[in-house]
């Protein structure tokens, strides 16, 4: 990824033992031990040290019911998914505590990342009408940072290419953030991008960014809550050797990154925004800093078993 993530996570049934007769299979053994030398590598730190840096309960001793609220029913959507999950994952921000982002912003931002993707998902084949895109959209000032170097670039490495393909998802979250699209896809469907860039062209640039208008915060932020306890699902399945037809790690993350990005998750802006999936309810920390990129988190954090 372009940006640091973070992913925290605990490790639920790590430690595999012998109990009566019962014995572990060569597998399974192998599995135990290198996931137990994994976390060894690493230093134990208090979760007060993540504050600020990662959600935690800390933030929020007394959550609103609202908040509780909120989290119950997106548990009760995981669970009939037959999704893994943990109670006591914490609440995600009071509707009284965000300041959501302008509408203008927003539609502004899904221009930006459409652009973006457009030129990742051509990989430089036939890519060269974009600048004349950019320009017809006025779209060169909303780029971020990050956007502005990869669209600039005339030869971009195939993972850069890749990351800025994801960008679709991220559109997808803001699409239906801003009433365009009735609800998001479940989380291991992929976006219907020639509908929704259809559906972007046919309103054109002026009228998409000057008649833009956002969904309720309280709708937004069940999405929000919603992606967060399915991406910890995502990377305990992953970490676990295991695997769901219900989700899909890579576009759950991406839309977890949208929707972090529109509650302003951390006050983070676009290149920095992240989506830790964290929480050990009193444990140790085990953290390892892990290679930026789209595929692998930028921290993961694993609990003692």
């Amino acid at each position: 990824m372009p940006t640091i993530r973070f992913a925290s996570l605990a490790l639920v049934g790590l430690c595999l033992c012998s109990c009566g007769e019962e014995k572990q299979t060569a597998k399974e053994q192998q599995v135990a031990e290198e996931q137990h030398a994994t976390r060894e590598q690493y230093p134990t730190v208090s979760e007060e040290v993540v504050q600020g840096i990662a959600r935690t309960n800390l933030d929020h001793p007394d959550p609103t019911q609202a908040q509780l609220d909120r989290k119950a029913r997106s548990i009760e959507i995981v669970k009939d998914l037959d999704l893994p999950y943990i109670e006591h994952l914490p609440v995600v921000e009071d509707a009284a505590q965000v300041d959501p982002r302008d509408a203008q912003e927003v539609a502004q931002r899904c221009i930006a990342l459409l652009m973006c993707a457009v030129k990742g998902e051509l990989r430089g084949v036939d890519d060269a009408f974009i600048p004349d895109l950019v320009e017809e959209w006025s779209a060169a000032p909303y780029f971020s940072p990050n956007e502005s170097d990869f669209m600039a670039d005339s030869d971009p490495t195939p993972q850069e290419y890749l990351d800025n393909s994801w960008g679709y998802e991220c559109v997808h979250v803001l699409l239906w953030a801003l009433g365009h699209l009735d609800e998001l896809q479940p989380p291991n469907t992929i976006c219907d991008v020639p509908t929704e860039v259809a559906l972007v062209r046919e309103l054109g640039a002026d009228a998409f960014v000057e008649n833009a208008s956002l969904r309720d915060i309280d709708e937004i932020l069940d999405a929000a809550d919603l992606y967060y306890r399915l991406h910890w699902a995502a990377i305990e399945l992953r970490l676990n050797g295991e695997t769901s037809p219900h989700v899909d790690e890579g576009i759950i993350r991406e839309r977890h990154r949208a929707l972090n990005w529109l509650i302003r998750y951390m006050d983070a802006e676009w290149d920095d925004v992240t989506t830790d999936t964290y929480y050990l309810h009193g444990l140790p920390w085990h953290c390892a800093a892990i290679p930026r990129d789209r595929g692998t988190p930028g921290l993961e954090v694993w609990a003692p078993c």
